[in-house]
């Protein structure tokens, strides 16, 4: 159902957005301009021929429902003011000024593609991985399709970084082949998992229990690995609970100390994961015998001080493992013409300056999702920040007296001048429909772009 307009708000013409990007930011912002009884037009550029960003290839291969979101961004090809350039690479196929000269608001919801990195020494040995691979390699992005991880050699594996991503990587790694069976994980990753033999998994972070990054509800599930035989075996509680005990806690961190207190057991010789806290990652060293593989990693102990500040101890700790995972976010980039087009970006945060999606001293053009936040929040905060910077959009429009801007006519012309196949939702569709059928994901991008020209 669409909304009603804001009260006077009327538009004399047509306007054009442009939309850079195509995971959930970018549909929901999409949607909701969608919701307003205005004419527009939105064009949504994706350098990939396929569409939902992490969605696709971030989201874990156990958590169906939140992919379900995919089928709501269906809804918005269903609009004839929408249309969809999936394969079309902003920068590449078509410049950003040739995006700002045909469109009257220009939308950068492109997220955030760029790893942080802990600099530490060792830090680019094979055997320590970044996790926005590692989750791409499951997940099937063709551009970690040969990553191929050491899974049958490690016995030990160090996670670094305790969010949400940490507790997928825990369950990829200790739940037993036929848990994922039924999912959507590549049948490649499916192989290693099942020649696996990673019986041990330590999650490292720098500060705090009550720092966790990970939901309660994450954290559940893999507590409930239980059932397969995975035990949960530490959380440095000798430190923690005599620190917890005279606090006053709020309904999450309570609901959390009730769930370790409850699971956490003595290590009984099976598969088994803990929570290292106060450790900061100072180096890597490489096993002498089998040089591709870690020996451990070396942390500097942490302590908090009563006000509950975090600072640096003098002790040293190790922690035995063949393969490092880095759990430590990611960061936004710039686009090439940012510099050329004066588009402001901050190159610490990863993220383009903005108030509520209005970037800062550029006019109608907005950001929204990791790209706007620095790569936080979660689905569900995309909703809300996505209502509101479409908000802003559809009120800018309207001041719109008259648009020269012709849009898509003049992208479609472009695209075929320089022999670009630009892939329709309808394309998307046939490759999705071909996935369906054959009971797997496509995992690069030529076998897509076949299936759209050969109409297998």
């Amino acid at each position: 159902m669409r909304l009603p307009r804001p009260q006077l708000i009327r538009f004399f013409s047509t306007p054009r957005v442009a939309v850079i990007g195509s995971g959930p930011a970018a549909f929901y912002t999409s949607l909701d301009i969608l919701k307003y009884d205005i004419p527009v037009q939105i064009d949504m550029f994706e350098k990939r021929p396929c569409p939902f960003g992490l969605v696709r290839f971030g989201v874990a291969p156990d958590h169906p429902e939140v992919k379900s979101c995919q089928e709501r961004f269906h809804d918005a090809s269903k609009d004839p003011r929408f249309q969809f350039f999936g394969n079309v690479e902003i920068g590449r196929d078509i410049k950003l000024k040739e995006i700002y000269d045909n469109y009257d608001s220009v939308v950068y919801a492109y997220g955030s593609s760029k790893e942080n990195r802990l600099g530490i020494a060792g830090e680019d040995h094979p055997a320590v991985i970044n996790s926005k691979d590692f989750v791409g390699w499951y997940n099937g992005d063709p551009r970690n399709q040969d990553l191929n991880p050491p899974l049958d050699k490690a016995e030990q594996v160090t996670i670094i970084g305790n969010g949400n991503v940490a507790m997928d990587i825990v369950r990829i790694l200790l739940a037993p082949s036929k848990h994922w069976e039924n999912t959507d994980i590549t049948p490649y990753a499916l192989d290693m998992l099942q020649k696996s033999i990673v019986r041990k998994v330590t999650v490292s972070a720098r500060r705090g229990f009550l720092e966790s990054k990970f939901s309660n509800k994450e954290f559940r599930e893999c507590l409930d690995l239980n059932k397969y035989g995975v035990a949960f075996t530490g959380w440095d509680a000798e430190t923690f609970e005599p620190l917890l005990a005279g606090m006053k806690l709020g309904r999450v961190e309570k609901r959390r100390l009730q769930l370790v207190q409850k699971y956490c057991q003595p290590a009984a010789g099976g598969k088994s994961w803990r929570l290292d806290y106060l450790q900061t990652p100072l180096g890597i060293k490489v096993d002498p015998k089998e040089p591709s593989l870690l020996k451990e990693t070396i942390f500097r102990k942490n302590r908090v001080l009563p006000s509950g500040e975090i600072v640096p101890a003098e002790e040293l700790n190790s922690v035995s493992n063949q393969l490092l995972i880095l759990c430590i976010g990611y960061k936004g980039e710039a686009l090439a013409e940012f510099g050329e087009l004066n588009i402001p970006f901050d190159a610490n945060r990863g993220a383009i300056p903005n108030k509520e999606g209005r970037i800062e001293g550029v006019e109608r053009s907005y950001c929204v999702g990791w790209i706007a936040n620095a790569s936080r929040g979660s689905i569900n905060s995309t909703v809300a920040d996505s209502s509101v910077v479409a908000s802003h959009i559809v009120a800018d429009l309207s001041k719109v007296q008259d648009t020269a801007k012709k849009g898509r006519e003049a992208i479609t012309k472009l695209l075929a001048q320089r022999n670009v196949k630009a892939i329709s939702w309808d394309d998307w569709v046939r490759i999705e429909q071909y996935e369906r059928s054959q009971g797997r994901k496509l995992i690069d991008f030529h076998s897509m772009l076949s299936v759209c020209n050969d109409g297998s």
